[in-house]
């Protein structure tokens, strides 16, 4: 923290600032104030700003801040002073504002400090100008914390009956956004247009760095902050208006680019933006519509499919329907020999009865087969009912000595059985297939 930096003389105050000044670009000490408040502060008309009445003295080097501040007089030390003390990087910012005024303005009026009621005739002493040249009209205002920056504050200053043009002026530390509304350095912007924002070196001057920025909200809704120029402090003057200049440029114009620059940036975004959703629509659209196409796909070769499966088996169909009609036609032909057994299209063997003459599937046999009786055999009803075909089961009769057992013969129809491969491997088939369908597995 600074020493003590301001003094009261005569109701007005005084800031250690005001003993600075630049001639030809150099820094210095203004001897004259110098020698003024020295003689001031021996005479005792130097008093401390708190109002406990305690006289201060001048305690100033050459460039040190350290050694340029007010203090209390030994004698008036036991006095309860409440005087707050000033912070290094706000007295250090003064030094440098004050320096860049007397360069820029040339008025050698620069007066620091100043209480609005000098300026509006009230009797308000609660705010003030940092810094006031009542020759051209133009004050600064320096807030070194944001807390400082209050609506009441700036509308006083604001209105001010003397159609001063001020300027609000910021330390750096109070900029930047990072996508939060800049609730204080935005009351300054809605009443300049724009943030100035402040960076030093100590208290040199040639150092110092003077950016303007302003505040405004992107596309997503996140807060910017914006660079309108970005310099050294030295190459920021006015016009005989009073207008802020960079370089000679009027700085309100170049804040009128740079706003138009950044609006016209989020537009390019906004319409990048609506067109990435017009391609990701239309790619959907077209994502949507080759899956469409490939449903459809997928149906008509389903429909295809289903299609084929009924005509191949109303094809099946008919063809069965047709053995089964050859079968049914041929089948009195068939019983007619005794060598192969009688089997329909879906396989099944058919035998004659040899009492009723019926014909039927096998199941419907008592018994079937043998010897010269490939296809006939007694039915159920008939080996139950008719006296004939009871009368020759009931009739003992020698059996013949069994065949002996031929591996190679077929058991069904007396055919010779071959080896064949199939799916499920080797197996022995009779050689009269399709006719006999007699089959056994090889192990």
């Amino acid at each position: 923290m600074a020493q003590r930096t301001e003094a009261i003389y005569n109701g007005r105050f005084i800031g250690i600032e005001s003993i600075y000044t630049v001639i030809d670009g150099k820094q210095i000490n203004i001897p004259e104030k110098l020698g003024w408040l020295r003689e001031k502060s021996r005479n005792g008309e130097l008093f401390c700003p708190c109002g406990c009445g305690a006289k201060l003295i001048l305690v100033a080097g050459d460039r040190n801040l350290r050694e340029q501040h007010f203090r209390i007089k030994d004698s008036d030390t036991e006095l309860e002073c409440t005087a707050a003390t000033e912070g290094k990087t706000s007295i250090e910012s003064k030094i440098v504002l004050k320096c860049w005024l007397d360069d820029k303005l040339g008025t050698g009026d620069i007066d620091s400090r100043v209480p609005i009621n000098t300026v509006d005739g009230s009797t308000d002493r609660k705010y003030e100008f940092s810094f006031l040249s009542k020759s051209r009209k133009l004050a600064v205002s320096y807030f070194h914390d944001r807390a400082n920056i209050t609506d009441e504050k700036l509308d006083v200053l604001d209105m001010n009956t003397q159609d001063i043009r001020i300027f609000y002026i910021a330390d750096i530390m109070n900029g930047g956004a990072e996508g939060q509304f800049p609730e204080w350095l935005m009351k300054i912007q809605s009443r300049q247009g724009y943030c100035l924002l402040l960076s030093i070196d100590g208290i040199d001057y040639e150092e110092a760095r003077l950016e303007a920025v302003f505040y405004d909200q992107d596309i997503d809704g996140l807060w910017c902050e914006t660079v309108v120029t970005d310099g050294m402090l030295r190459d920021y003057s006015f016009d005989e208006d009073n207008n802020l200049l960079f370089h000679g440029e009027r700085l309100d114009l170049s804040y009128d680019k740079a706003w138009y620059e950044f609006r016209k940036k989020q537009d390019r975004e906004h319409d990048r933006r609506i067109r990435e959703q017009e391609e990701r629509e239309a790619e959907k659209r077209k994502r949507l519509e080759e899956e469409q196409k490939l449903r459809e796909e997928y149906e008509r070769k389903k429909r295809e499919r289903e299609e084929q499966l009924i005509r191949e088996k109303e094809a099946a169909e008919a063809e069965k329907r047709r053995a089964q009609q050859e079968f049914a036609r041929n089948m009195a032909e068939g019983f007619e020999q005794q060598e192969t057994p009688i089997k329909d299209p879906d396989g099944n063997r058919w035998i004659k009865c040899e009492f009723c003459g019926k014909i039927a599937m096998d199941r419907e046999f008592s018994s079937y087969g043998g010897k010269d009786h490939v296809n006939l055999g007694t039915c159920i009803e008939c080996s139950r009912n008719n006296p004939d075909a009871i009368a020759q089961i009931s009739i003992p009769h020698k059996e013949k000595p069994a065949k002996r057992y031929d591996p190679t013969i077929c058991p069904e129809c007396g055919g010779r059985l071959v080896e064949r491969n199939g799916r499920n491997g080797r197996f022995v088939g009779c050689s009269s297939y399709p006719r006999c369908k007699y089959t056994r597995s090889i192990r």
